[in-house]
Parts: C-alpha cells; structure tokens; sequence
C-alpha cells in the first residue's frame, strides 16, 4: 500500500495526491489517505484550519485504518528482518527538503508519504493521468457559476489571482510566504495586455473589496468573481482554469488552476518572489515555460 499524509488547503491536498497516486501508479498498488490533519478546527497563530476538500474530484478516496497505520509505527519481527537483510520493508518517508527529490519516484511499497512534494517533475510524463485524477466533469455548476463559465471560455480571458487573508493577517504565515505586491499584478498585466487584444481581466481573490479599489481605474473590461466561499471555493478554480490565461500569486490554488489550463498557447505568469526566504529556489515548481516577473 502506498499511504499519504494528505494537510493543508486544496492546492497542497493536490500537490500530495498527485505524488501519491504516481506510485500506486508505478507500484500498482493500493493508495490510502491519512487525514487526521484536518480534525484540528481551532485557529491559531501561524495555523489556518483546512478541510479535506479532494472530494470535489471523481476519485474513490480510501481512509488507512489504525491498523494500516500500525505497520509504519512498529515494524514486526518480520519486516524487522526484511531491513537487517537489506529487503524491501513499510518505511515512513518524511520529505526534508523543499524541492523535487530524484529518490522520491523509486520508492517501493509500503511507504508512507509525508510532506508537501511541491514539484511538477514528479509528474512530468504522466499529465494526462493527473489531470484525469483532477478533473471537475461530473461535478455540477450552479447558474450563476455555469454562465460565467460559458463567458470567460468564449472571451479573450485573462484570469487574476490575488491571495489576501492569512496572507496578510495572519504574521506567521505572513512572515513566511509574504504576498505579491501591486507591482507584480500591473508588471503582469501590462505584459499581458501587450501580447493580447480584446482581453478580459478577471479577478479571484478571498479580499474582493479590497481588489476592486486597487484596480477600479484599469482601463480594460473587468470582471470580479467575489461569490464562492467556503465550501464553493474550488469553483474559482474551475474558473480560472478556463481563462485562456493566467497570472497567478504564490498560491498552490492558482498554481492548479493553470496547469490544468488546457489552451495550448496559454501564456501563465507567476511571480518570482514565492517566499519571503528569497534563498528557497521555486524552479522545481514553476514550469520552465511560465513567465516569472
């Protein structure tokens, strides 16, 4: 079996799966979920409560029991001398470094996943399978959602990520992501507006009012999708992944949402700056083909 501590948002949920399911893939294997990460519902500093939100895909998601548990806590006499001989034994693999890790993708099972494993190259060869794993088709649209759905997939449209909350209010996290400035999103569009006409901008943000204010005097067609919260959350990325383009903020949320962005001359802007740690290297997260600004 191939188990995965799965935490955080969706954006990080998917970027967890995703590995997972690659080598129950590789190993043809069963792939269980661990979730316990999301029965802690109390906000504290540097901690935002999450939900498992993955069950907005058409996947059938299996729980590990205790029991499936036990195996990586205290290995048998069995397992123990499966080790000693150098054979294949249940090992927890904790991910130590931010980044793609080579050794990762020749794990063999049973193996116990924990980390973020934030890196498109543990996918590379295998898109179609994970866009498969992510896709909303049977998931039903309201009106609301399902009309401007049908308007930014005929239009010149330009979706605009802009990341607020714990982002900004909350110090911990704030310390150590930071938030993408207003230069960054004018940079973003003034080169966007530069490569194509007739563009219709469209902004996501948890802090629509305080979007519409920053950019109420662009002289472009505007559209601001302020209306899915909570539980409607991940119909914003649906949306912007039927924008023909993206600019996206250093958020796995719009990250999704442009990779699973299936014009072929999309044309995806991410920003430099990901982290407040500027000594972190992201170029095992950003596709070689995005613009970085």
């Amino acid at each position: 079996m191939i188990v995965i501590k799965l935490q955080g948002g969706l954006g990080n949920q998917m970027f967890q799966y995703a590995i997972a399911i690659i080598l129950a893939f590789k190993n043809s294997e069963t792939l269980l979920i661990e979730n316990r990460f999301f029965e802690n519902q109390k906000k504290s500093p540097g901690f935002t409560p999450r939900k498992f939100e993955l069950n907005i895909f058409n996947n059938n998601y299996v729980k590990a029991s205790k029991k499936d548990l036990s195996t990586f806590r205290s290995l048998s006499l069995f397992y123990k001398f499966k080790k000693k001989i150098g054979l294949n034994y249940p090992k927890v693999y904790n991910e130590l470094d931010f980044g793609f890790q080579q050794d990762v993708l020749t794990l063999k099972a049973p193996v116990f996943l924990k980390g973020y494993f934030q890196s498109y190259k543990y996918f590379e060869g295998n898109e179609k399978l994970i866009k498969n794993v992510f896709s909303f088709r049977d998931l039903e649209l309201d009106s609301k959602n399902k009309k401007i759905f049908n308007k930014l997939n005929k239009e010149n449209s330009i979706s605009i990520h802009i990341r607020r909350g714990d982002y900004v209010n909350d110090k911990i996290t704030e310390n150590y992501h930071g938030s993408c400035t207003l230069d960054y999103y004018l940079e973003a569009i003034k080169f966007i507006k530069a490569k194509y006409k007739n563009v219709t901008l469209v902004f996501f943000s948890d802090d629509c009012d305080w979007v519409k204010v920053q950019f109420k005097d662009l002289p472009y067609l505007k559209i601001f999708i302020d209306h899915n919260k909570d539980e409607n959350s991940w119909k914003d990325m649906l949306l912007m992944s039927i924008c023909k383009h993206n600019i996206i903020a250093n958020s796995t949320f719009s990250w999704w949402a442009a990779w699973l962005n299936n014009n072929p001359r999309k044309t995806i802007i991410a920003p430099k700056k990901w982290y407040t740690n500027t000594e972190l290297s992201i170029s095992d997260l950003i596709p070689s083909q995005w613009i970085r600004i």
